[in-house]
């Protein structure tokens, strides 16, 4: 046998290597972009459905007592639903901070229109249309807390149907239900 055509069964070439690792990293290159969108589309759903439990949740004690959960600083539970902050709990993740709050807002609500006529003197009513009262509501919304602008986005667009925004890093998810009118002004 001519030496040209004897292998050497010692080692492994610095080509060989040189062109294992460009191979790999070829490979690396275009698989990447599919890892990184399957971790991305995970990210989304799980912060879908940690805004759907902590909704739920919410909207049980809205039912039962009539008002909704204490507001509490993104990251934190509510004591209402203090079952949610566990360990492993939805409020803090790595992506996002998932946060809750409550404010009250005013309404107008129709009245009816007195029937009385005015007294003698007494200017005549201006119009004839409907008569408003302020009444002061309390509204609930999930919150997420992202630096991960396309998270946020993904969130607007999945909520598309509900009242939802973004202010700066923050989405905000305001629940359409709303308690039971707290003051009505006469």
């Amino acid at each position: 046998m001519s030496s040209a055509t004897r292998h050497s069964t010692r080692g492994v070439a610095v080509g060989d290597v040189l062109i294992f690792l460009a191979t790999l990293s070829i490979a690396a290159a275009l698989l990447y972009p599919a890892w990184s969108v399957r971790g991305f589309r995970a990210s989304v759903e799980l912060a879908i459905s940690d805004v759907e439990t902590l909704s739920a949740a919410a909207r049980t004690v809205r039912g039962n007592e009539n008002r909704w959960p204490t507001p509490v600083a993104p990251g934190e539970s509510p004591p209402e639903l203090s079952g949610l902050g566990a360990d492993d709990g939805i409020f803090s993740r790595i992506e996002y901070t998932v946060g809750w709050t409550s404010w009250e807002v005013v309404d107008s609500v129709e009245a009816p229109r007195s029937t009385d006529l005015p007294a003698a003197g007494d200017a005549p009513q201006d119009s004839d249309g409907p008569v408003m009262e302020p009444v002061v509501r309390s509204v609930g919304a999930v919150t997420v807390h992202s630096g991960d602008e396309a998270l946020l986005a993904e969130l607007i667009g999945h909520y598309s149907d509900r009242a939802s925004f973004v202010l700066d890093t923050m989405w905000v998810l305001v629940l359409a239900e709303r308690a039971q009118p707290l003051v009505a002004r006469r």
